[in-house]
């Protein structure tokens, strides 16, 4: 493990670089192109990784391919900051391949200037295990579940106290239900405890990485709401496991949702802002029985068809082997 004090003055540097917009960093990775000769460059993330590449990329003599992959706000929700708008432009100039999870960011890329090379968009989930039909034949239906599984984040652009306010407002509907409230934080653990001893609700929340991966989808089996609010996201990895595992998902129109959900049909969209819109979109997932199962029956095919391991295992095949 790396000790305390290493760490620290880490993330000590990394701060101080960023505030000289990654330019320590970027001629390290400079050194590192000039001395290697890499054939291409590979940035994970953009605000991160693909600024401390073009630092490094706008200095070299000689430029290898570079490939970026955006993540879920990376376009969508830096964009709206002018400085972070002009440094998006620059940095696309640089890319000459993108690689995204929404047709959404697409779009977005075009309109900062892009003109490379797009790698059709897909999600970066690894892909699932997805049951053949007569397995999830054997699951049980989405109405009989008694869970409502909410994405407990607040931090950055997460929502969990907008999700869990909706949910309050239910209370008294909501009595033979139990909450979980996932990868919480904080903020969101003390809410979870305030409308347990409030109302008298089975409310139990976990902290992120509480619990394992495997028991995350567990509960998500059990669930019969997923609901995931947040200011932007992209292809939400948690709207992708509650299709494959049969919960009925609600997720916001800042997300890559209706690239995946039809709204009222298979799962519903809300906004951020609306309190009573998503206050009635739970009531209606909660009460109408025919709209969860039909839900599910749709959102398994999709995801037979679009999410399963050995498809995106291909996905991911391809565009290591795509030339630049």
């Amino acid at each position: 493990s790396i000790p305390n004090g290493l760490r620290n003055t880490g993330l000590i540097l990394a701060a101080i670089d960023k505030l000289i917009y990654n330019r320590l960093r970027g001629s390290l990775l400079r050194r590192l192109i000039q001395r290697f000769q890499p054939n291409v460059l590979h940035a994970l993330e953009t605000q991160g990784a693909g600024y401390v590449a073009y630092e490094a990329l706008r200095r070299v003599s000689s430029k290898p391919a570079f490939i970026l992959t955006e993540w879920g706000s990376d376009f969508y929700w830096f964009r709206r900051f002018p400085r972070h708008e002009r440094r998006l432009r620059k940095l696309l100039k640089q890319v000459d391949m993108l690689s995204m999870e929404c047709e959404r960011d697409v779009q977005i890329s075009r309109e900062l200037g892009f003109t490379g090379s797009i790698f059709p968009p897909y999600p970066y989930t690894g892909g699932y295990q997805v049951q053949s039909k007569e397995e999830a034949e054997t699951n049980l239906k989405t109405s009989l579940r008694r869970t409502i599984l909410v994405k407990g984040h607040t931090r950055f652009v997460g929502r969990a106290l907008v999700a869990l306010r909706a949910v309050e407002a239910l209370a008294n509907v909501i009595r033979d239900f139990q909450v979980v409230v996932y990868s919480a934080d904080p903020s969101a653990r003390r809410q979870a405890r305030k409308l347990s001893k409030k109302y008298g609700l089975s409310v139990t929340a976990y902290r992120r990485g509480a619990i394992s991966h495997e028991k995350f989808l567990e509960i998500f089996q059990q669930s019969r709401v997923y609901i995931g609010i947040s200011l932007s996201d992209a292809a939400s990895m948690s709207l992708l496991e509650a299709m494959v595992c049969g919960a009925f998902p609600i997720q916001t129109n800042t997300s890559c949702a209706d690239e995946w959900i039809v709204n009222g049909k298979s799962g519903f969209i809300v906004s951020p802002d609306d309190h009573a819109g998503l206050v009635k979109a739970i009531s209606s997932a909660l009460q109408d029985d025919a709209l969860v199962d039909n839900a599910a029956q749709i959102n398994y095919e999709v995801a037979r068809n679009r999410l399963d391991k050995s498809i995106i295992s291909e996905v991911s095949k391809n565009f290591y082997e795509s030339p630049v």
